[in-house]
């Protein structure tokens, strides 16, 4: 991932790019190879008695507006596709370079592979994406045009992690983005019934994508369950500046998310 500074540095001309529709959840063989993969990342007043005289702060209204209006030209006020570009990134980030995937894999069993190292960004970045769309209401199209460009950084870093891992076969690799972005839109419909429902349909939802219908241990089940509720409530709480304006977005850790026997 780019650093903040670097990624900052690209808010006056980053304006492109569209990404991935469909069902699946098994790997076809042809790209199971690059799957199994071992993963690299791991005031003043006054009275003014002269109609000449100018208005006490009028100066510094003026100012005001003309660094308004700069700011609105370069791209840099908190309401504008340019920033929120750069949110997205910043958001992404936040998951891609301070989630703990080595917990995730230990805890959950999950082989070290590029696919779980998906599996696992996956359902942060959807968590960021509902966060996102809770924009929506009150600043119309702000929180769309976020989740979007969200989910354009991941499939961003997904293909560049790929690429480096299948850099003797791509159309390999193709074949296995192409198989990701079905798996990932499926994914979102069966995560936004799982959160709007009970605990059973979110643990149906996780053990059938996250854990891959291979899971016997209950617990492990429960304490994702409960790993994603208490995540969603974090995010549902940081206020529109937090998330938005200067993205602060502190992720639980998984070693502190236990399930009482």
């Amino acid at each position: 991932m780019q650093c903040t500074r670097a990624v900052a540095r690209l808010a006056g001309g980053i304006a492109r790019t569209t990404w991935a529709t469909q069902h699946t959840y098994k790997h076809s063989p042809a790209i199971l190879g690059l799957l199994e993969q071992p993963c690299r990342l791991c005031s003043s007043t006054g009275v003014v008695d002269n109609p000449n005289k100018t208005k006490p702060g009028a100066a510094e209204a003026a100012e005001g507006g003309i660094l308004k209006r700069v700011l609105n030209k370069v791209g840099f006020t908190p309401n504008t596709k340019a920033r929120l570009k750069v949110t997205s990134h910043l958001l992404y980030e936040s998951v891609a370079d301070k989630i703990n995937y080595v917990t995730f894999f230990r805890d959950f069993n999950l082989p070290n592979t590029f696919n779980s190292w998906f599996l696992v960004t996956e359902l942060h970045v959807w968590l960021l994406l509902m966060r996102s769309m809770a924009e929506g209401s009150e600043t119309g199209e702000d929180g769309r045009f976020l989740r979007n460009c969200i989910v354009e950084a991941m499939w961003g870093d997904v293909n560049t992690r790929a690429k480096k891992l299948g850099a003797h076969n791509p159309s390999r690799t193709r074949q296995q983005i192409e198989t990701l972005s079905e798996q990932f839109q499926a994914a979102l419909i069966a995560y936004d019934e799982g959160i709007m429902s009970d605990d059973r349909v979110l643990a149906c939802a996780l053990w059938r994508r996250f854990f891959e219908m291979n899971c016997d241990d209950y617990e492990q089940i429960e304490r994702l369950v409960k790993y994603v509720r208490q995540q969603a409530s974090m995010l549902d709480s940081l206020p529109r500046d937090q998330f938005i304006v200067k993205p602060k977005v502190a992720w639980l850790e998984l070693d502190k998310c236990k399930v009482l026997s």
